[in-house]
This record gives C-alpha cells, structure tokens and sequence, in this order.
C-alpha cells in the first residue's frame, strides 16, 4: 500500500475574506460601533415650564449622547414679553448646533399672567429635528396644553403674606 504525501497545493483562502464582518461604512471607529450597537443615541425633547408665575421654554436632550444640528418648530406663533417678541421665532430654535447629554436651556417667555392676557396659544405641538454623531436624523414631537397652568397660584416673593390676607375674596 503506497502512502501518499500530502500535497503543498491548497485552494488559496484569502484570511480578510474570511473574518471580515459587514459594517455600517459610517462606524469606523469601535467607541462608535459599540455605541451604535448599545442603543445610545440623543432625545431632545422641548417642555414648557411654568415657574413662580414665569413660563419657559425648555430645551433638553434627555438621552446618553450628543445631539447635532437640532432646530425647533412650533404649530403656533408664541409672542413673548408682553407680545413684544417673537419666541418661536428665535435663533436657538432654528438651529442649535450641539447639545450635550443632560444639557437645559431654558428661555423665558413671559409671566403667565400676561401671557394669558395676551390670548396665547394654549395648545402647542413642537417637532424637533436632531441628529447623532453619526449623522443618524431623529425626530420627536410633542403636544403641549399650557391651560393646565391657568389654575395656579402665583406668591411674588417682593409681597408680604399678610398683605395677600387683607384682601378677600
């Protein structure tokens, strides 16, 4: 029985082929494809905030990483300071280059009661536009009923109490 050497001929495997996983061409670093596979992206969310009688706007990304190139639009014009300014019409809300993670801004408005006074939208819906770093674009919209406000109590700290009790009702 004729025992055969094994031949140096082998089908030619080319390594890079073989171990070479299919990614995203826009992850190229590993912090980012780690990222993109843990789920980490920007929420950007904008509230009104209602705060000893003054209401805000408030834009905040809410989720684990950077927001790019977030702008803001509203279903309604919102007239601030007296009706003397155009809030939503602001630049912040027109673009906003980078917002970190747990970053606030907050942007008066007015005090409620002029804002009332003015016969201001109650009912507001934003859309917000972000984008990650990997230029991923979201979206979120939001609808807003400011009159749940209109049934607060406004103490000025500049008044007495006792002053609030001299009058009645």
């Amino acid at each position: 029985m004729a025992i055969k050497k094994p031949t140096t001929k082998t089908k030619s495997l080319k390594p890079e082929k073989i171990f070479q996983k299919k990614t995203n061409p826009k992850l190229t670093k590993n912090h980012d494809i780690e990222n993109h596979k843990s789920g980490k992206n920007p929420d950007i969310i904008v509230d009104f905030e209602y705060n000893d009688g003054m209401l805000f706007i408030v834009i905040e990304n809410i989720g684990d990483d950077p927001a790019y190139d977030a702008s803001v639009r509203f279903n309604k014009k919102i007239l601030g300071m007296q009706k003397t300014k155009n809030i939503s019409s602001l630049q912040i809300f027109k673009l906003l280059k980078f917002l970190p993670p747990g970053k606030k801004i907050k942007i008066f408005v007015d005090l409620f009661q002029f804002y009332l006074a003015g016969k201001q939208p109650m009912q507001i819906k934003t859309i917000i536009f972000f984008r990650n770093k990997l230029k991923q674009t979201f979206q979120n919209s939001i609808q807003h009923d400011l009159s749940i406000y209109k049934d607060f109590v406004e103490i000025y700290p500049d008044k007495k109490l006792s002053d609030a009790n001299n009058h009645s009702i």
